[in-house]
């Protein structure tokens, strides 16, 4: 069936209830969006691994999933059909740069797919940190060189540090790299710099798919919670924002209730209406 239009979710505090479970009328409302011809994405921050010990044996109804904030995308079948990586010096000049802003408390995660495969150096770990090394401790790496292949170096920081480390590093780097801010799904206070590949968001990737399967850009809509939702919510024609979301997002974005309240069911019969 052609594909008429595009419905991209988040998973994390959009689509993904706070206890690790699903609404039943957040998927039936998915259900019936692919059902009328809708290509209907997940975009999430999190790796294949990640995604699939999220859900278990279940199945969403999806036909692509945009995953490391777009660095990598899955068609429905699993196969990888884009992914974009940092080369050794790349990830050794975002690890410099973040420790010059004194920001050692990083992470370097695998090439895509293999991106929940995490790299971690010596150093003063805040309990964030430690907590998602422990997350993935079977697949955890001490390095003592980060010049190694990846998909994102990761940095963590305090709230009232992260406007001056992302201002900083985006006039250093900025202009080679993409920056994206995120709340920690860990701590939810925490702040996690990523920083990919040039170009790489979950916007890019949304909009690879739309290109591939000719969709008109005033056909798509997206619905999110967090800061690296956001280029993707400028991108679509139409977005929403969970309330769960920070304040400055909730003053941009058309507001949905809660990820405990249907946000994405809620959306998508707006958007249809």
């Amino acid at each position: 069936m052609k594909k008429t239009s595009l419905f991209a979710t988040d998973l994390d505090g959009t689509l993904l209830r706070n206890d690790g479970t699903f609404s039943a009328r957040d998927i039936s409302a998915l259900e019936s969006l692919r059902e009328k011809g809708c290509a209907v994405v997940l975009a999430t921050g999190r790796s294949p691994v990640s995604l699939q010990k999220c859900l278990g044996k279940m199945e969403l109804p999806m036909n692509w999933y945009v995953l490391s904030s777009g660095a990598g995308i899955l068609d429905s079948a699993g196969n990888v059909t884009m992914s974009r990586i940092l080369s050794s010096d790349d990830t050794a000049v975002i690890h410099r740069a973040f420790a010059e802003q004194g920001i050692t408390d990083t992470s370097i995660q695998g090439t895509f797919p293999d991106a929940h495969i995490l790299y971690w150096m010596d150093g003063k770990h805040c309990l964030d940190f430690k907590k998602r090394l422990a997350c993935f401790r079977a697949f955890s790496n001490k390095i003592t060189d980060p010049g190694i292949p990846s998909t994102e170096v990761m940095g963590f920081v305090q709230p009232d540090q992260a406007d001056y480390a992302l201002s900083a590093l985006q006039e250093t780097i900025g202009d080679k790299f993409s920056i994206i801010r995120v709340t920690s799904p860990i701590d939810h206070e925490t702040v996690w710099i990523e920083v990919f590949a040039k170009g790489v968001s979950k916007a890019s990737a949304c909009e690879m798919i739309r290109k591939e399967l000719d969709i008109p850009l005033e056909f798509t809509a997206a619905v999110g919670n967090d800061w690296n939702d956001i280029q993707m919510l400028r991108w679509a024609k139409q977005s929403y924002i969970s309330s769960n979301a920070p304040e400055p997002l909730l003053c941009e974005f058309e507001n949905v209730p809660s990820n405990q309240n249907n946000a994405v069911a809620t959306a998508i019969e707006r958007w249809v209406l």
